[in-house]
């Protein structure tokens, strides 16, 4: 399963998380995963061109995926607006595939 971490304050996200294998299909057929996937690793590209000081960004591929957002200035207004499009773009594949992904948010 793949598990999305989000903490935030008040409506500010401050760290977002990405782990784990959808395993709704066969390796190279997962469509969850793909989709995921490209969701995350788009939003590391366009905070790395539009903001690379405001987050420090992780990618780790293979067994222990893991894509990683920590938030460093958080008045960032293009970071939450790309924070607040991926979260989005996620929580509707966790409306429909939810057997394949979490997404679990919690307020710091």
């Amino acid at each position: 399963m793949i598990t999305v971490s989000v903490s935030y304050r008040s409506s500010t996200i401050l760290h977002l998380s990405v782990t784990g294998h959808a395993m709704s299909a066969k390796r190279g057929q997962d469509l969850v995963c793909a989709s995921v996937s490209s969701i995350a690793t788009g939003a590391l590209n366009a905070l790395d061109r539009m903001a690379s000081t405001a987050c420090d960004l992780t990618l780790v591929k293979g067994e222990d995926a893991l894509i990683e957002i920590k938030v460093l200035e958080n008045g960032n207004h293009d970071v939450q607006i790309i924070l607040q499009t991926v979260l989005a773009q996620l929580e509707t594949i966790e409306n429909q595939y939810s057997k394949y992904i979490h997404i679990a948010k919690q307020e710091v």
